[in-house]
């Protein structure tokens, strides 16, 4: 692997396990955790399609899904909402983030100009995720 991939697929790598961090105040605002969160791993995974082949991508990918969300995790540990929930929350939120960020990767694999289509498809499987969970939750 050259070392500009390896630089980019750590930055990534960081980036994913930070981003909720920073989303969490933008998600106040705009409350549509679906849109947002996709958007930011859209941007990853945009960077990861520049380079590598197809196996380093998929699994660069994989680490951003599971990266995100287990720092997501993280911050719901400090909310009272979901402390009788968060050993739920946790086992279906690490697959939801791998699968949302394979969403937007697979068909971008295909055709770069897919990106847009894998971002919606992952944004409809989240906002779907979101509202099947609280209605299993409340």
């Amino acid at each position: 692997m050259k070392e500009n991939q390896k630089r980019m697929y750590i930055f990534t790598a960081v980036f994913a396990a930070i981003a909720p961090f920073i989303l969490w105040p933008i998600e106040i605002f705009f409350p549509y955790p679906h849109i947002v969160e996709e958007l930011a791993k859209a941007l990853l995974i945009f960077f990861i399609l520049k380079s590598g082949d197809n196996r380093q991508k998929i699994y660069a990918t994989i680490l951003i899904g599971f990266l995100f969300g287990i720092t997501e995790n993280f911050l719901y540990l400090f909310s009272p909402a979901t402390s009788q929930t968060h050993l739920f929350r946790f086992m279906v939120t690490m697959p939801l983030h791998i699968t949302t960020s394979l969403a937007i990767l697979i068909p971008a694999l295909l055709d770069k100009r897919l990106l847009f289509l894998g971002i919606v498809l992952a944004g409809l499987l989240h906002y779907f995720y979101n509202t099947s969970v609280s209605l299993l939750v409340f």
